[in-house]
């Protein structure tokens, strides 16, 4: 007799966990089990196998309460094609840092975004003004200056017209001033409605976000709490922007830095 099995002997598996690839089941129900693995990254690679059917897309909003916020995450993006499905979401919990723009000598006392559609292609762009004057104007998929203005004036709030290519300032003694977004050049101010307050945004009317400290505050109206606090600058937050579609936040500061702020992109599958 012997201990080992001959070749067409059945043999009971063990209870070992299955090593990290593995598939224990095929189809829905394998990514239902995998779904319910205590590792993360089991979860993340069963939600990038999900077919967009209903059940999947279900399967999909389900992993938006994960415990994890990485498995948030991944649900997020493959959700983002259906937007529907996200509006009841708080996504503004799953935002970091994603970029510290360096540039200014002084502190940030106003900021803006929006998204600048050239001829080919279209590109986000934030404008930053400092204690000493000067304007930069950022590309911010670069992380680089594209221009830069001096105002010689105290900037107290900053506002984009992206269909017209413009943007403008309100400076000390509420005097405007309005330049090309495309060339930097002064044209004459336009009639647009500036923003009284440079560290508090209001947005869509569920969401209020501020600067506290060095510490940024994302708060529901509707449900009367605090969502989310960033946290990466070193001294007072004084100014704060969100961009049209609300997948990214920009934030100046006295540490002279412009920070960005949104969800960072899905990692490359292995």
């Amino acid at each position: 007799m012997t201990d080992s099995p001959n070749e067409f002997d059945a043999v009971l598996g063990n209870s070992a966990r299955p090593m990290m690839g593995s598939v224990v089941l095929g189809g829905i129900e394998g990514i239902r089990q995998r779904l319910k693995s205590d590792r993360i990254d089991q979860r993340i690679s069963a939600l990038r196998e999900v077919q967009h059917t209903q059940v999947g897309l279900d399967l999909i909003v389900q992993a938006l309460n994960d415990p994890a916020i990485a498995v948030q995450k991944v649900a997020y993006r493959l959700l983002q094609p259906y937007p529907e499905l996200l509006k009841p979401y708080p996504h503004y919990q799953l935002f970091e840092c994603l970029a510290a723009l360096k540039g200014h000598h002084a502190g940030i006392t106003a900021i803006a975004i929006a998204t600048q559609h050239l001829r080919y292609f279209a590109r986000t762009v934030v404008i930053s003004a400092s204690r000493d004057g000067l304007i930069q104007v950022w590309d911010i998929d670069a992380e680089e200056v594209v221009f830069s203005i001096p105002t010689y004036t105290f900037v107290y709030t900053i506002s984009i017209d992206t269909e017209a290519d413009i943007f403008t300032i309100q400076g000390a003694k509420r005097k405007v001033k309005s330049w090309s977004l495309r060339n930097g050049q002064e044209i004459d101010p336009t009639e647009i409605k500036l923003r009284q307050i440079a560290s508090v945004v209001r947005n869509d009317d569920r969401y209020l976000i501020s600067g506290s400290q060095n510490t940024i505050k994302v708060w529901d109206l509707q449900a009367g709490r605090e969502v989310c606090r960033l946290q990466g600058h070193t001294s007072l937050i004084t100014a704060v922007a969100v961009n049209e579609d609300q997948s990214l936040i920009v934030s100046g500061s006295e540490d002279r830095t412009v920070r960005i702020w949104g969800i960072s992109p899905l990692p490359q599958m292995r």
